[in-house]
C-alpha cells in the first residue's frame, strides 16, 4: 500500500530573515576589530562519534557546557543549563522536583537519548529521562550533539544524544575538595560536597549533594505547595595499570520524593449503563495530596587495553540501572467520593559492551588519518508494575504485570569509519544493525563531513537514519483502559543538517548557522485506547543560530535563536488532521552574558531565556481540546566574590520579574526567586 504524505510547508521566509538578523545583529564590530586575536583552547568532543573527536572536524551539530560556564550562569539544575542551548525545548511540571522532560530539534521526549557516565538513564518504561533527577555539582561538561546519531548510539537516539562526564580525580597532583551551601525562596536549602585525587596508578572522586524545597502552589484554587526533597551520591573511581591498561567504575545513587496535586478523572452519578457522569473538574489539578517516590541507582565498569602504541584500542564495559518509584494521591471529587489511587514501578537495564578502533596514517595520501571502529552491544530490560484505585466505583487492584512483568532483549552490531586530512577536511561515516527480540529489528546510520579553511569559516553536515523502539507501555499496556500494541513497529527518520561556522576577529567573535530537517516514519501515537503507527510521514524543520563573543577579556556572551517547524498528527472523527505538536514552541532564544570586574574577583552574569506560545492539550469532561501556552522570557542574574582564593559568595535571581508562565497545561511556573550561598575549594 502507497504512503500517504501529510503536507507541511518549507521553511518560511521570515524564518531565514530572523536568522540573518540576528547574526547581523550580533556583529559589534567596532568593538571586536580593536581587540587582539585570542587563542581557545581545542575542544574534543566525546559524543559525536564511537571515539573522541576534535571540535573542528566534527560534521553533527555540538554545544559544549562546561563546569565553569554552570557555575558562572548559577544553574542548580540541568533543566537550567539546557534552557539556554540551541534546539532544546524544556517542560517541566511545576517547580523544583517535577517531572521535568526535554525535547531536541521538536522531536518527541523519549527521541532523545541522555547518557550519564557512558550509561544510558532513559526510562525503561516511557523511554524519556526525567532531567529533575541529575544535580549538577558534580557535572564536569554536557555535550549535547544534535540531528540523528542512532548509527552511533542505537535506539532512542533518533533526535540527538545528551552526554553528561561527571568529575574525575584523574590527573590531580593534590588531593582537591569542594563543598557548596544555598538557601532561598520557597523554603530552598541544598548543599553538596566533592572530594576527588589520585595517588599512584588510582584516581577517584565521591560527591554528595542533597535538595529540600518547600515549593509553591502549582494549580489555581488549591493550597498545597508542591515541594520535594533528593539526596544523590556518586562515586568514580579508576587505575592507569599500566600504559596501555586502564579500568574505571562508576556508581550512582538518586532518590527524590516529590509532592504534587492529583489530576482530577473522577466519575460519579447519574449513571447510564456503564456511562457515567465525568467529575466537572476532570483534566484539571485537584486540592488534594499525592506523594511520589522516585530512585534511581545505575553503576559501570569499563576496561580500556591499548595495544601498538595506543594505536590500536580496546574497551570492555558493562553497566546496569534498576529504577523504583512508588506514588500515592487522594482527592475528594465534586460528587463527594474520596478518589484515590496508588501505583509502584521497577525497572531494570543491563548492557554489555565490546569496542575496538584502529587508527593509522597514510602520509603520502594528504597526510590522512583513519580511524576504523567496531563494537558489539547486548541490552535486556524488564518492567514491573502494580496499579489500584478506589472511590466510586470502589476498589480496583491491577496486579498483573507486578510480579513476572515484561521482558525484552537487543542485541547490537555496529561500525564507523573516520577520516581527516591535513587539508581541514573530516569524514565519519557508521553502520548499526539491531536485533530486536519483541518487534521489527532496524538498521541505521550516519554521514557526517567537516571543512574548515585558513579563513575561519569551518562547514559541517551530517545526515542519518535514526530509530525509536515502541515503550513498555505502548508495547504491552498496563492500564485497564488502554491495550497494548504488540504489533507496533520502530518510529524512523531521516534527518540532516547543514550550517557555517565562521570565526571572526582572531576568534573573539563565532557565530554558527544549521539549517535542519527530518521526515519521520511510523511515528507512534494514541488512538482509540491503544496505540498504532501513523500511515504517512511527518516532518521537523527548522533553523538554529548561535553566536559566542568575547568583546574584552572580562566579557563573554552566548546567544542563540532557534526556529522550529514541528507538524504533528492526530486521528479526529476517524480522519487524520496535521496539527502542531505538543510543547515546542516555533520560536526560542537565549542570551547569557558573563562579566569579570576589574578587581578580578567579582563576576556578574545575565540570563535570558525567551521560549514562544505553544500548543498542549486539555483532557477535559467532554474529551481532549486544544489549550495555547503563552510565551515567556524568564530573566535571571548572579553576582558573586571571592572572599579568598578559596571560598566565594554567590547572590543569584530567578524569574527576576516574576513572568506568569507554563510549560505543561495546568503547571504553574514558579515565580521570583531569590538565593543566596557559599562556595568553597580546597586542593589542587
Amino acid at each position: 500500500m502507497s504512503r500517504q504524505r501529510a503536507p507541511f510547508p518549507p521553511l518560511p521566509a521570515s524564518a531565514r530573515l530572523a536568522a540573518l538578523g540576528l547574526s547581523a545583529a550580533l556583529l559589534p564590530v567596532t568593538a571586536l576589530a580593536q581587540q587582539p586575536p585570542t587563542q581557545l583552547p581545542e575542544i574534543v568532543v566525546h559524543g559525536a562519534s564511537t571515539v573522541p573527536v576534535e571540535a573542528l572536524r566534527v560534521g553533527s551539530a555540538v554545544t559544549v557546557v562546561t563546569e565553569e560556564q554552570i557555575r558562572d550562569q548559577g544553574a542548580t539544575s540541568v533543566p537550567d543549563v539546557l534552557r539556554l542551548v540551541p534546539g532544546v525545548a524544556v517542560n517541566q511540571s511545576g517547580g523544583r522536583g517535577g517531572l521535568t522532560q526535554l525535547r531536541l530539534r521538536g522531536a518527541e521526549a523519549n527521541q532523545t537519548l541522555i547518557v550519564v557516565d557512558g550509561i544510558p538513564i532513559n526510562d525503561v518504561n516511557s523511554g524519556d529521562a526525567d532531567l529533575a533527577n541529575i544535580p549538577v555539582d558534580a557535572i564536569e561538561r554536557i555535550e549535547v550533539v544534535r540531528g540523528p546519531q542512532s548509527g552511533i548510539w542505537g535506539p532512542n537516539a533518533q533526535a540527538g544524544v545528551i552526554l553528561i562526564t561527571t568529575k574525575s580525580g584523574r590527573g590531580l597532583t593534590r588531593p582537591e575538595v569542594t563543598a557548596r551551601i544555598e538557601g532561598g525562596s520557597f523554603g530552598t536549602m541544598q548543599g553538596s560536597a566533592t572530594v576527588r585525587g589520585a595517588q599512584g596508578p588510582f584516581y577517584g572522586a565521591l560527591s554528595i549533594s542533597g535538595l529540600r524545597s518547600g515549593g509553591f502552589v502549582v494549580a489555581p484554587g488549591t493550597t498545597r505547595p508542591n515541594g520535594s526533597d533528593m539526596g544523590a551520591f556518586t562515586a568514580k573511581i579508576g587505575a592507569d595499570l599500566s600504559e596501555w591498561f586502564n579500568v574505571e567504575a562508576v556508581g550512582r545513587l538518586v532518590s527524590r520524593t516529590g509532592f504534587y496535586n492529583p489530576g482530577v478523572f473522577a466519575y460519579g452519578p447519574p449513571c447510564i449503563g456503564f456511562f457515567c457522569t465525568p467529575d466537572p473538574q476532570t483534566g484539571l489539578l485537584a486540592n488534594g495530596t499525592g506523594r511520589g517516590v522516585a530512585t534511581d541507582a545505575q553503576g559501570r565498569i569499563v576496561a580500556t587495553f591499548k595495544l601498538l602504541e595506543g594505536a590500536w584500542t580496546h574497551r570492555f564495559s558493562a553497566d546496569a540501572s534498576h529504577q523504583t518509584t512508588n506514588s500515592r494521591s487522594s482527592y475528594l471529587s465534586s460528587f463527594g467520593f474520596l478518589e484515590s489511587e496508588a501505583f509502584w514501578s521497577k525497572t531494570e537495564r543491563t548492557r554489555a559492551e565490546y569496542r575496538t578502533a584502529y587508527t593509522f596514517e597514510t602520509p603520502s595520501f594528504l597526510g590522512a588519518r583513519h580511524t576504523i571502529v567496531g563494537g558489539v552491544e547486548a541490552v535486556r530490560e524488564r518492567f514491573r508494575y502494580y496499579y489500584e484505585s478506589d472511590g466510586f466505583f470502589g476498589y480496583s487492584p491491577n496486579d498483573s504485570y507486578a510480579t513476572t512483568g515484561r521482558a525484552r532483549e537487543r542485541k547490537g552490531l555496529y561500525g564507523e569509519y573516520l577520516l581527516s586530512l591535513q587539508t581541514g577536511f573530516a569524514l565519519s561515516a557508521a553502520l548499526r544493525h539491531d536485533w530486536n527480540s519483541s518487534f521489527r529489528n532496524a538498521t541505521t546510520w550516519r554521514l557526517t563531513a567537516a571543512q574548515s579553511f585558513e579563513t575561519g569559516t569551518r562547514l559541517h553536515a551530517s545526515i542519518g537514519k535514526g530509530v525509536t523502539n515502541p515503550t513498555f507501555f505502548e508495547q504491552f499496556g498496563f492500564f485497564a483502559n488502554f491495550t497494548g500494541n504488540p504489533a507496533l513497529r520502530p518510529e524512523s527518520s531521516i534527518g540532516w543538517d547543514a550550517g557555517v561556522e565562521q570565526r571572526w576577529f582572531g576568534g573573539r567573535l563565532v557565530t554558527d548557522v544549521t539549517v535542519f530537517r527530518a521526515s519521520i516514519q511510523d511515528a507512534i501515537v494514541l488512538s482509540g485506547g491503544t496505540a498504532i503507527n501513523l500511515p504517512f510521514q511527518t516532518t521537523r524543520q527548522g533553523v538554529e543560530v548561535t553566536a559566542t563573543a568575547r568583546p574584552a577579556d572580562w566579557l563573554r556572551v552566548v546567544a542563540s535563536y532557534t526556529y522550529t517547524d514541528t507538524r504533528s498528527a492526530e486521528l479526529v472523527s476517524g480522519v487524520y488532521v496535521a496539527k502542531e505538536a505538543l510543547r515546542r514552541p516555533r520560536h526560542a532564544a537565549s542570551l547569557s552574558a558573563t562579566a569579570t570586574l576589574p578587581d578580578d574577583k567579582t563576576k556578574v552574569t545575565l540570563t535570558v531565556a525567551h521560549n514562544g506560545n505553544m500548543r498542549d492539550t486539555f483532557f477535559g469532561p467532554a474529551g481532549s481540546s486544544d489549550v495555547r501556552l503563552g510565551a515567556y522570557t524568564l530573566v535571571g542574574a548572579q553576582i558573586s566574590h571571592d572572599l579568598t582564593r578559596n571560598a566565594t559568595i554567590y547572590l543569584r535571581g530567578e524569574n527576576l520579574f516574576g513572568q506568569r508562565f507554563q510549560e505543561v497545561y495546568g503547571y504553574q511556573g514558579p515565580g521570583a526567586a531569590v538565593y543566596g550561598g557559599l562556595r568553597v575549594r580546597f586542593g589542587d
